[in-house]
């Protein structure tokens, strides 16, 4: 069974490469952090408010690019 923090960087992790974005700018984006991801990679835990900001974030990231999908 993996721990919060590893299915919480598996998550990050997905999210990156379907939406192709860099860590970095996702980092910002979410948190403020252009070093967020890399902290993560390397073992930092997430408190749950920063995990449901960055889901939260994630969330709204997909739904923008749903939407510029459609209006193709």
């Amino acid at each position: 069974m993996r721990t919060f923090s590893e299915q919480f960087l598996a998550e990050v992790e997905a999210f990156l490469t379907a939406s192709r974005m860099k860590a970095t700018d996702f980092g910002r984006e979410a948190v403020g952090d252009p070093s967020f991801v890399t902290r993560l990679r390397q073992g930092r835990s997430p408190s749950l408010a920063t995990a449901d900001k960055v889901r939260a974030c994630m969330r709204r990231l997909e739904a923008r690019c749903a939407k510029g999908a459609t209006r193709r």
